[in-house]
């Protein structure tokens, strides 16, 4: 007699189901479950599975042991794989493999024969099933992770290894190398003194522990010679050496300061790190990485408040950038990991950004070009849809956002079409989070400067010198000529940062002077207009509190405007990834951070300018070494600048409305006589 068994495990033989088995039957090890397509619209595919592989599950699955597990075994070439968690299937597979036993066990003969070559169909719906792609997408995540995990790991080990020689040549260093002071001119004993001062005060360390301060040391060689070395900077007598500092600095004539600034150990101090190429010369490219502390206020905008962190002579491109900084990379990932840096034993909690031009950033987010489908740093907008407008503003921030995570995956699947990896073509390089990649808001007002002077210049042709007369009169210097090659293109006077904004203040009111077609001229001022309205208030150390909405509704408007001008170059195709981040990046980035002009960049091109000059001063023998050792000894002797005096600008017609630039037409006129 045959017993019931709910699949809890085997059982002795004589309680088993047994399924009778005839020699015709093939055998069950060549048996499969096959993959069929689905009739239900709902469904992925159907399994196919043979009678005798259910009733097998039936009467022989161990404790435990599920029917998707089992069914995962058995399906031919391993094609899909079910989900372990699917209930429902679950729950089907037990009945059905009861159900054959069933009918096996009530049929006899031929009947019972044909029962057990049967197979029975099953649908499988959506979410039932784990595709390979995302087996691999999860494999190579956990690979990249156990990577990263090594590379950190490793990293922390080298920095023992630094920390342990530091700490031998610090011990090594605090012997005498020369001569004793009696045996040495009066000079050279004083520069000995000085560093015996030095080594005494680092030894005497101990003495605040106790509430002591030690304000000098006396000493006598064994001449008998006696020494009263002063412990206070106020007390130490300038000596020659001074001198010596003060024309070393005059010889390099420009400084990067220290950031003088106190913190308190609970104060969150924010660090912007940047990077840029350059092109120092006609052979020679650099690719540098900077960082600034965004605090006082305005002193990142100066070169002296950027410091340089890493130097590679060579492209900017991902392959060198990747290679050669990979170190760099690491120590900014442990701090960004850590949250706080440790100085003299007190620890200071930072928060890190990057800022940098677009494709600088596409390159540290591991995405394709800046002209590419894909091309917002921020989200997944298509390039075909920049345009638009309509869509509220926390789409791209939310349904469409990038981050690290979503980057790393979409590489996994990089080879398929760009719809699946959106342009991740390699890794993410640091481990800085998207929404601290910060665009850089003079970059932003560049390129679109660019985009509305190129399509002025194609619509007052061909009476462009009268626009140049116009641009002239701004203060700027303008020119527009034809290019020497052979395709007979127009080419312009590539206009610096501050002679663009003095132009897109002064001009507007001009243009109606400037033969434009009437149709759109109106259209063109106000779209001038409004731009300088839009670029100055997200520009503003100090925005109002609604900055953010006003600045959604502004760009939206501006890039309506700029569409609804019928000619060319006021196309959709012309809509850049710059118009896009203004309008649905730059409000998030603002009510998030407070405003844009700290992760300005302009600081970091004067900063570059500084290196440049390095460069030509240096013998070019190690170039990158010698541009980061000239800043780190200025970076010592800005004691010794000269202070600049101030001076006050009182004629404004003069400095900013051009007058300077007339009297200088005026000179030039003069001097051909």
């Amino acid at each position: 007699m045959e017993s019931t068994n709910h699949g809890e495990g085997p059982v002795a033989a004589s309680n088993r189901r047994y399924i009778p088995l005839n020699d015709v039957l093939p055998p069950l090890e060549t048996l499969v479950v096959a993959i069929e397509g689905s009739v239900d619209p709902d469904g992925v595919c159907c399994l196919s599975i043979p009678n005798r592989v259910l009733g097998d599950w039936a009467n022989n699955r161990e404790k435990n042991t599920s029917f998707v597990a089992l069914a995962n075994e058995y399906i031919v070439d391993e094609a899909i794989t079910l989900n372990p968690e699917a209930a429902r299937l679950e729950d089907i597979l037990y009945r059905k493999s009861l159900g054959v036993v069933s009918k096996v066990r009530a049929a006899r003969g031929v009947n019972r024969k044909n029962a057990l070559l049967r197979s029975t169909t099953i649908t499988i719906l959506n979410g039932e099933t784990i595709s390979a792609a995302d087996l691999q997408s999860e494999l190579n995540e956990v690979t990249y992770l156990n990577e990263e995990a090594d590379a950190f790991i490793e990293g922390l080990q080298e920095e023992v290894q630094d920390l342990k020689d530091a700490l031998s040549e610090a011990q090594d260093s605090q012997n005498n190398p020369g001569g004793k002071i009696d045996a040495v001119s009066n000079r050279h004993a004083r520069r000995k003194i000085q560093e015996v001062s030095e080594h005494a005060n680092k030894a005497l360390e101990f003495l605040s522990t106790y509430g002591l301060v030690a304000e000098s040391l006396k000493v006598h060689t064994t001449s008998g010679k006696t020494f009263h070395i002063p412990f206070s900077d106020d007390a130490a007598s300038e000596n020659e050496d001074t001198v010596d500092l003060r024309v070393l600095y005059i010889l390099d004539r420009y400084g990067i300061a220290q950031d003088a600034t106190s913190f308190q150990p609970n104060q969150k101090i924010k660090v912007r790190i940047s990077g840029d190429g350059a092109k120092f010369s006609r052979t020679s490219s650099f690719v540098l990485l900077s960082y600034a502390i965004l605090m006082p206020v305005g002193r990142y905008l100066s070169g002296i408040g950027n410091h340089t962190i890493a130097v590679v002579k060579g492209a900017e491109d991902y392959d060198t950038i990747s290679t050669a900084f990979a170190a760099t990379f690491q120590e900014i990932d442990g701090l960004q990991q850590l949250g706080f840096v440790a100085v003299n034993g007190v620890s200071y909690n930072i928060e890190l950004f990057f800022s940098s031009d677009m494709k600088f950033m596409l390159t540290m987010l591991g995405l394709n070009a800046a002209n590419s489908i894909y091309a917002c740093p921020k989200c997944t907008v298509h390039r075909d849809c920049r345009w638009d407008v309509s869509k509220p503003e926390s789409y791209y921030s939310t349904t469409m956002a990038r981050t690290l995570v979503t980057n790393r995956r979409a590489f996994a699947s990089h080879g398929r079409t760009a719809a699946v990896h959106q342009g991740s073509v390699n890794r993410p390089l640091t481990a800085i989070p998207v929404d601290h990649m910060m665009i850089d808001e003079l970059h932003l007002f560049l390129r679109i400067f660019d985009v509305m002077l190129r399509n002025l210049i194609k619509m007052s042709e061909p009476q462009t010198q009268q626009l140049v007369a116009y641009i002239r009169s701004c203060g700027v210097s303008f020119t527009i000529w034809e290019s020497e090659s052979s395709d007979g293109k127009v080419e312009w006077t590539s206009l610096t940062g501050e002679a663009k904004k003095k132009v897109l203040k002064l001009l507007p009111s001009k243009m109606k002077d400037i033969p434009l077609p009437n149709a759109f001229l109106d259209d063109v001022v106000q779209l001038w207009k409004d731009f300088e309205v839009l670029y100055n208030l997200l520009s503003s150390e100090t925005p109002p509190p609604n900055a953010a909405d006003d600045i959604h509704l502004k760009a939206k408007r501006w890039i309506q405007l700029f569409l609804r001008i019928k000619s060319d170059g006021h196309q959709k195709k012309f809509v850049t990834t710059y118009f896009h981040v203004m309008v649905y990046h730059v409000p998030d980035a603002i009510r998030q951070f407070g405003n844009m002009k700290q992760f300005s960049c302009q600081g970091v091109e004067k900063h570059k300018d500084d290196s440049k000059r390095n460069y030509f001063s240096s013998n070019h023998w190690d170039a990158p070494a010698e541009i980061m050792l000239a800043e780190h000894r200025l970076e010592l002797l800005q004691q010794y600048a000269r202070e600049k005096r101030h001076y006050t600008k009182h004629a404004a017609a003069y400095w900013h409305e051009g007058g300077m630039q007339e009297m200088r037409s005026q000179m030039r006129e003069t001097l051909k006589y």
